[in-house]
This record gives structure tokens, C-alpha cells and sequence, in this order.
């Protein structure tokens, strides 16, 4: 019984070993080069939240033709309010601790809209 029991415990403590010599399918980028990169991205999305009155006018027109008069305002002022909040983040926030939490995905990906205003949906 003892031999079962050892045999089982190191078979659990060197089982995840395998997950150690996995070859590496993401490229590592260095955190300077991750930074510039989200300051970047930070600082286009200020400078181009603007962009977002013409992105809501052409997205609500084709995606309701009869209704997008209604609801323009209130989607470019979210719209509007969210490119510029993400770009504020990305420029002050986002550097100093994208590394340590692994993600640098900026704000607007969790409402949905693209990186970028010129992107498209």
C-alpha cells in the first residue's frame, strides 16, 4: 500500500513537468517595445476620437435605415466617450502594469469596437 501511495504522489508531483518544455507558439516582445506600442495605440485614439461622429453616422445608417436618427446621438456620445476614455488609459494606465498582468487589450475591445477609429467592426 505504501508503494502505491508514493508511486501516486510522485506521479502527481512530476506530472506537470510536461507543460515545461513546451515550445512557445506567442512571440515575446520586449516591455519597452510593449509600451511604446500601447502609448502608440493611446495616443492615435485621442487624437482620432473625433473620427467616431462619422464611424456612428455611416454603421447606424446602413444597420437601421429608419431608426438611426433616434439613436445617432446617444451611440456617437458613447462612441465618442469611449475612444477617449481608452486612449487616456492607454496613455496613463495601461504601460505601467500591461506587463505584470499580461494584457494590453485596450477598452475598447470590451465594448466591442475596433482598436483603431478607422478600422473596421
Amino acid at each position: 500500500m505504501k508503494k502505491i501511495a508514493f508511486f501516486f504522489l510522485v506521479s502527481i508531483l512530476f506530472s506537470g513537468g510536461a507543460a515545461l518544455f513546451a515550445a512557445e507558439t506567442g512571440e515575446k516582445t520586449s516591455g519597452l517595445k510593449q509600451i511604446l506600442e500601447i502609448e502608440k495605440r493611446g495616443w492615435m485614439n485621442f487624437f482620432t476620437f473625433g473620427g467616431e461622429t462619422v464611424n456612428v453616422y455611416k454603421m447606424d445608417k446602413k444597420d437601421h435605415p429608419k431608426a438611426w436618427p433616434a439613436m445617432y446621438i446617444p451611440h456617437m456620445f458613447a462612441n465618442l466617450t469611449m475612444r477617449l476614455a481608452s486612449g487616456i488609459h492607454d496613455i496613463g494606465m495601461l504601460p505601467w502594469y500591461a506587463g505584470i498582468i499580461n494584457d494590453s487589450t485596450p477598452l475598447t475591445r470590451h465594448f466591442d469596437m475596433p482598436d483603431y477609429v478607422w478600422e473596421k467592426e
